[in-house]
């Protein structure tokens, strides 16, 4: 099987859209083994359908069947171009489309918006769309896209290696790369602050007289550009003040931006633009409602303060630079296409178990569609999706209480809500409590509490559930102490050590936590590093947590056993590419089984679940505990 990738000719060579494109295939071809069609831009108006038909099999001579094809859209030959190679290729049997799609021109010229329900239409012939933001996902779903699997780019990368020995300096100056004639950028023009100087990659205009605005001229390639912002200092800006363009920005993935950090220097960006929560998780630089907010705040900033931002740039600029990013979602693209079920599968699944009288994957009678414990395990290890598990005491905190170990966050219960009501994914499994229905499975005084529970917020239930959605079951890591029948614990935890086997784990838990401390719960892990957060109100420190995971994280199997905090984690790692499982108690209950335990017992030695206040453990000595933690956020 072969993948290829199209790639466009005969744009400027200054053209954003053109590097964009050469950039994605060059990785592709260089780091991936992927193969090269070529497409040149031209006229496409003189062609005859006859010409047009021949241009196309020539681009695609390459391409057989079985093959995938990474279509890079737009091609800026016109839609009419765009819909003749796709109609050549679903000729070939067995042929996958990935289309990855830069900009949409409905979207970012107005007087184009009429188009988009045909380039919504065009895009639904995809197997898989590779988009720049979840926003944009988001926006495209509700204009009626209807691809199933989608993966988020986030980030254009920026392979160009720069003389990194010559370190930004500290200046109140703000660099922009943009032309100012564009009414998009007419706030250049408007420049109005004297504490802080502009300075813009375009020649010397008259209309900057009586401006503290300087201009570093244009540049054709990228490395003098990249090392005229290094020099320049202070900080790049993307920003434009028109509303239209504004909208289109809250979607879009920016190649200007990552222009400014390959660069090295830190940036400034709207609130609202698509790239923003990962300019401030790792402090690149300032987001910021308004420009007289960002003058202000550089007045205000000191040397330390810049540098530290200076040194965050450094490190995240190596993964522009190495092409990670278009390296990742082509490569999760892929992925979805050969190993990857999507929800509909499952839910076909159920559907034929429920038909041939297996009862265990039925839905119940309230039509909550819920997979048993058995069922989840499988299918978070055949799919390696992230899970968010919800209980008692997330319910507790979105109808506005506090819990035992967290007291109640509006932000949090927000966040909790949204992740309760995201749609079926390939990327996160929402898990609930299975006590909806056919309870007898469960022992007396489980039963017991989920009535009182489910009288006190069946109404909330109502609210916040998708009837036709997919859950799992948040018992998958309480497979022991509330089931009537034990017999089936043992293989339930045998399975469940299979899904640690020859892995690299990361453990994030609380201080009082210590899982698999005492036990050999993870001892066939490949190795096994440890974050310790706070044990209470762990989603105070929830930034610092997010950043130190992903520092940590890439490419092992990440556990959360931190509460409601770990949904929130889960939800947030999973749509950036980690693999991280909200597993809870896990440990509670292999003590439990273990010691054969016919009630909660207490532990001595760590935290025990249900007994939520951590009062007289006492804490030992342990050696290869100590070595596994890489990181202390309790404090």
């Amino acid at each position: 099987m072969q993948i290829h990738i199209t790639n466009i000719y005969g744009l400027k060579s200054t053209s954003a859209a053109l590097k964009a494109q050469n950039r994605a295939a060059d990785i592709a071809t260089k780091m991936l083994g992927f193969k090269e069609l070529g497409i040149y831009c031209y006229d496409i108006n003189t062609d005859t359908n006859e010409n047009l038909s021949r241009r196309v099999d020539g681009i695609i001579a390459s391409v057989g069947f079985g093959n995938i094809v990474v279509f890079q859209f737009p091609t800026w030959n016109g839609i009419r171009f765009d819909k003749a190679i796709v109609e050549r290729l679903n000729a070939y049997r067995g042929l996958k489309k990935i289309f990855f799609i830069h900009d949409i021109p409905p979207l970012m010229f107005e007087e184009n918006r009429y188009l988009l329900e045909q380039y919504i239409d065009f895009y639904n012939q995809a197997d898989v769309v590779i988009l720049p933001s979840q926003r944009m996902a988001d926006f495209l779903y509700a204009k009626g896209l209807t691809v199933k699997k989608i993966v988020t780019q986030k980030m254009w990368d920026f392979p160009v290696i720069i003389d990194q020995t010559d370190v930004p300096d500290f200046k109140k100056v703000i660099n922009f790369s943009g032309n100012p004639e564009l009414e998009k950028f007419k706030f250049v023009k408007e420049w109005k602050y004297d504490t802080v100087e502009l300075k813009v990659t375009a020649d010397k205009g008259d209309w900057a007289k009586g401006k503290n605005i300087s201009f570093l001229g244009w540049f054709n390639h990228d490395i003098s550009l990249l090392t005229a912002l290094r020099r320049s200092g202070g900080f790049g800006l993307v920003w434009s003040d028109d509303s239209y363009w504004k909208e289109y920005m809250k979607m879009n993935a920016n190649y200007k931006l990552s222009a400014y950090l390959a660069a090295g220097i830190p940036v400034i960006v709207s609130n609202n633009i698509a790239e923003r929560d990962t300019i401030v998780h790792k402090n690149l630089g300032l987001a910021v409602d308004s420009l007289d907010e960002a003058v202000s705040k550089i007045e205000r900033m000191d040397k330390k303060q810049y540098d530290d931002m200076v040194a965050n740039v450094a490190v995240f600029s190596d993964l522009l630079r190495e092409g990670f990013f278009t390296r990742k979602c082509l490569t999760d693209a892929v992925f979805q296409l050969l190993f990857s079920w999507d929800q509909e599968e499952c839910m076909t699944e159920r559907a034929s178990n429920m038909a041939c009288g297996n009862t265990q994957c039925s839905p119940d009678s309230t039509n909550i569609n819920i997979m048993n414990m058995q069922e989840t395990l499988q299918y978070i290890k055949t799919r390696r999706i992230s899970v968010a598990r919800f209980g008692d005491g997330e319910i507790d905190l979105m109808a506005g209480h506090s819990i035992p170990y967290q007291d109640y966050n509006k932000d949090l219960a927000e966040r909790l809500k949204q992740i309760m009501i995201t749609p079926d994914n390939d990327k996160l499994l929402v898990c609930l409590p299975d006590i909806f229905d056919n309870r007898d499975r469960y022992n007396a005084s489980c039963n017991s509490f989920w009535d009182r529970h489910l009288e006190k917020y069946q109404s909330f239930y109502e609210e916040v559930i998708i009837r036709k959605k997919c859950y799992g079951s948040t018992f998958f890591s309480r497979p022991y102490i509330d089931l009537v029948d034990k017999s089936i614990s043992e293989k339930h935890f045998h399975d469940m050590k299979e899904l640690f086997a020859d892995k690299d784990i990361l453990i994030v838990e609380g201080f009082y936590s210590r899982s698999g401390v005492g036990n050999d719960l993870f001892q066939r892990a490949k190795s096994v590093e440890r974050i310790i957060c706070p044990s209470r109100n762990a989603y105070n420190k929830y930034d610092i947590i997010l950043d130190t995971i992903k520092q940590y994280g890439m490419n092992k199997l990440i556990l959360l056993m931190l509460g409601p905090t770990a949904k929130v984690l889960a939800s947030d790692l999973a749509f950036e590419g980690y693999w991280a499982v909200d597993i809870g108690h896990i440990d509670s209950e292999y003590e439990w089984y273990k010691m054969g335990a016919t009630h909660k017992v207490k532990f001595k030695n760590k935290h025990t679940a249900e007994f939520n206040f951590d009062e007289h453990i006492e804490l030992q000595n342990d050696d290869t505990y100590d070595k596994e933690i890489v990181a202390v956020l309790s404090n």
